[in-house]
């Protein structure tokens, strides 16, 4: 939240207009019924200046609105970025501003079903790795809410990555102590509190009051045998418990209709048998 109250700052001296023709959604990347956006753009790279235009996202009830404006932020002498920001306005608050999570990727707006609140999806990591999700209350939209928290947590109980198979040249079976992968493994399991950092995304607004969120252990081999796992999660807003957990399988056959790409089941998490004399190490 620093990060973003720092990225607010910015935006504000930037004080240019924001006052400019609505441009046409682009497609979403995740969710099928969202709308998506650069979160920034530079003048090479996969978003270009020319990428980045504003656009208006009505609310189901056409009440309320988030307005995607980008404005200019020096990174360095060299390095300009158009940075979008967002524009919230509603018939009980009025309009106020809001910054996105830190991220460089392409973002998913979806309103809840009620013109409540609203999440975006983006991500700040590589081509595997790095994916968030947040929620804003539209009436208060400076305290974005990471949703996902709790999930988190449980993924880490649900595919444990010390007792994943780590195969290499030395050891095809993936589990003996010097297979073990340090990043991945002990850090992760030592501290109960310190996040897994797992990737979430939201996929559709459930109810009012809840979202489904998709849960993926990143697709890299750091990870092991549970790599590209997943599962669903229906969580409340705006608290994030968990109401409902979802396997892969019944996520395909009852949220394939809401993904804005073909889901893929993940084979079965391969995991070291528990009698092996020589289990990952710890670190």
């Amino acid at each position: 939240m620093k990060r973003i109250a720092q990225m607010l700052a910015l935006l504000s001296i930037a004080g240019l207009s924001a006052e400019a023709p609505r441009a046409l959604a682009a497609m979403p990347t995740w969710a099928k019924k969202a709308v998506g956006f650069p979160e920034q753009c530079r003048s090479y790279g996969d978003y270009k200046f020319q990428d980045c235009k504003p656009v208006r996202i009505l609310s189901p009830d056409g009440r309320s609105s988030v307005e995607v404006f980008y404005r200019p932020v020096v990174v360095t002498k060299d390095d300009h970025i158009l940075q979008a920001f967002l524009r919230v306005t509603t018939p009980t608050q009025g309009t106020h501003e809001a910054a996105l999570p830190e991220g460089f990727q392409k973002v998913d707006l979806l309103w809840s079903t009620d013109s409540k609140a609203f999440f975006v999806n983006g991500g700040n990591g590589g081509a595997h790795w790095g994916f968030w999700v947040y929620v804003y209350q539209a009436d208060h939209p400076t305290n974005p809410i990471d949703i996902a928290a709790k999930a988190q947590g449980d993924m880490l109980k649900a595919f444990p990555p010390c007792k994943a198979v780590y195969p290499d040249a030395q050891d095809p079976t993936g589990c003996k102590s010097e297979s073990s992968d340090v990043r991945a493994c002990g850090s992760l399991e030592s501290d109960p509190k310190f996040s897994p950092e797992y990737n979430m995304t939201g996929i559709d607004s459930v109810s009012p009051s809840s979202i489904l969120v998709m849960s993926e252990v990143p697709c890299s081999s750091s990870y092991g045998g549970i790599m590209c796992q997943v599962m669903g999660y229906e969580l409340e807003i705006p608290t994030g418990r968990i109401l409902k957990r979802i396997d892969a399988k019944q996520l395909k056959l009852e949220w394939q209709k809401s993904m804005a790409w073909n889901f893929r089941i993940p084979d079965p998490p391969e995991y070291c048998p528990t009698s092996d004399p020589s289990p990952p190490l710890r670190h």
